[in-house]
Protein backbone atom coordinates (compact mmCIF):
# COMPACT_ATOMS: atom_id res chain seq x y z
CA UNK A 1 0.00 0.00 0.00
CA UNK A 2 3.00 2.27 0.53
CA UNK A 3 4.10 1.75 -2.75
CA UNK A 4 1.03 2.70 -4.02
CA UNK A 5 0.59 5.60 -2.39
CA UNK A 6 4.49 6.31 -3.08
CA UNK A 7 4.01 6.17 -7.16
CA UNK A 8 0.75 7.73 -7.47
CA UNK A 9 1.93 11.01 -5.11
CA UNK A 10 5.07 10.96 -7.33
CA UNK A 11 3.05 10.53 -10.63
CA UNK A 12 1.08 13.50 -9.46
CA UNK A 13 3.56 15.32 -9.00
CA UNK A 14 5.51 15.11 -12.45
CA UNK A 15 2.08 15.49 -13.96
CA UNK A 16 1.55 19.03 -12.16
CA UNK A 17 5.35 20.35 -12.69
CA UNK A 18 4.54 19.17 -16.67
CA UNK A 19 1.63 21.42 -16.59
CA UNK A 20 3.05 24.27 -15.39
CA UNK A 21 5.49 24.75 -18.07
CA UNK A 22 2.46 24.04 -20.74
CA UNK A 23 2.09 26.23 -23.11
CA UNK A 24 -0.89 27.43 -24.11
CA UNK A 25 -2.24 27.81 -28.10
CA UNK A 26 -2.53 31.50 -28.43
CA UNK A 27 -4.22 32.62 -31.47
CA UNK A 28 -3.89 36.13 -33.80
CA UNK A 29 -7.31 37.97 -33.48
CA UNK A 30 -9.04 38.54 -37.03
CA UNK A 31 -8.15 41.69 -38.75
CA UNK A 32 -11.73 43.87 -39.80
CA UNK A 33 -11.49 45.56 -43.05
CA UNK A 34 -14.35 47.41 -44.98
CA UNK A 35 -14.49 46.75 -48.86
CA UNK A 36 -16.89 48.46 -51.41
CA UNK A 37 -20.85 47.75 -51.47
CA UNK A 38 -21.16 47.05 -47.68
CA UNK A 39 -18.43 43.91 -47.17
CA UNK A 40 -16.46 43.98 -44.30
CA UNK A 41 -13.62 40.84 -44.85
CA UNK A 42 -12.28 39.80 -41.72
CA UNK A 43 -8.62 38.53 -42.79
CA UNK A 44 -7.47 35.71 -40.25
CA UNK A 45 -4.17 33.95 -39.52
CA UNK A 46 -3.07 30.58 -41.43
CA UNK A 47 -3.64 27.75 -39.46
CA UNK A 48 -6.41 29.14 -37.12
CA UNK A 49 -10.57 28.70 -36.95
CA UNK A 50 -12.56 31.31 -36.58
CA UNK A 51 -15.98 32.28 -36.80
CA UNK A 52 -17.33 35.70 -36.84
CA UNK A 53 -20.48 37.75 -36.02
CA UNK A 54 -21.51 41.28 -37.12
CA UNK A 55 -24.00 43.53 -35.28
CA UNK A 56 -25.57 46.68 -37.03
CA UNK A 57 -28.42 48.75 -35.93
CA UNK A 58 -29.20 49.07 -39.80
CA UNK A 59 -30.83 46.19 -41.66
CA UNK A 60 -29.45 43.57 -41.39
CA UNK A 61 -29.09 43.98 -38.00
CA UNK A 62 -27.47 40.28 -37.24
CA UNK A 63 -25.11 38.00 -39.77
CA UNK A 64 -23.19 35.21 -38.83
CA UNK A 65 -20.03 33.51 -41.07
CA UNK A 66 -19.31 31.21 -42.47
CA UNK A 67 -22.72 30.04 -40.06
CA UNK A 68 -23.96 28.48 -36.95
CA UNK A 69 -21.48 26.27 -35.14
CA UNK A 70 -19.04 26.10 -38.34
CA UNK A 71 -15.29 27.71 -38.56
CA UNK A 72 -13.47 28.66 -41.47
CA UNK A 73 -9.80 28.07 -41.60
CA UNK A 74 -7.28 30.95 -41.92
CA UNK A 75 -5.83 32.24 -44.41
CA UNK A 76 -8.96 32.03 -45.81
CA UNK A 77 -10.70 35.60 -45.09
CA UNK A 78 -14.55 35.87 -43.74
CA UNK A 79 -17.07 38.16 -45.11
CA UNK A 80 -19.40 40.02 -43.51
CA UNK A 81 -22.71 41.87 -45.40
CA UNK A 82 -24.50 44.83 -44.43
CA UNK A 83 -26.00 47.77 -46.07
CA UNK A 84 -23.22 50.22 -47.06
CA UNK A 85 -22.21 52.84 -44.21
CA UNK A 86 -23.87 51.01 -41.56
CA UNK A 87 -21.64 50.88 -38.21
CA UNK A 88 -20.93 47.22 -37.23
CA UNK A 89 -19.39 45.75 -34.48
CA UNK A 90 -17.64 42.67 -35.11
CA UNK A 91 -16.77 40.32 -33.02
CA UNK A 92 -15.38 36.34 -33.47
CA UNK A 93 -15.11 33.03 -31.66
CA UNK A 94 -12.02 30.66 -32.22
CA UNK A 95 -10.12 27.58 -31.13
CA UNK A 96 -7.34 29.34 -29.73
CA UNK A 97 -6.76 31.71 -26.91
CA UNK A 98 -8.03 34.10 -26.54
CA UNK A 99 -11.41 32.02 -27.82
CA UNK A 100 -13.53 35.19 -28.41
CA UNK A 101 -12.12 38.39 -29.71
CA UNK A 102 -14.78 41.53 -29.37
CA UNK A 103 -13.41 43.46 -32.25
CA UNK A 104 -14.05 47.40 -33.20
CA UNK A 105 -16.84 48.88 -34.46
CA UNK A 106 -16.00 49.20 -38.11
CA UNK A 107 -18.33 51.10 -40.90
CA UNK A 108 -19.55 49.30 -43.84
CA UNK A 109 -17.56 50.00 -46.85
CA UNK A 110 -19.86 52.23 -49.36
Amino acid sequence: MKALRATVSISGFVAIASMLGAQTAAADAPVPTPEPGGVIRMDTAPGEWWECTGWSLQPPFFQQSPGLMQYALGPEPIYLRFAPGADVWVECAGTGLPVIYYGPIVKAGR
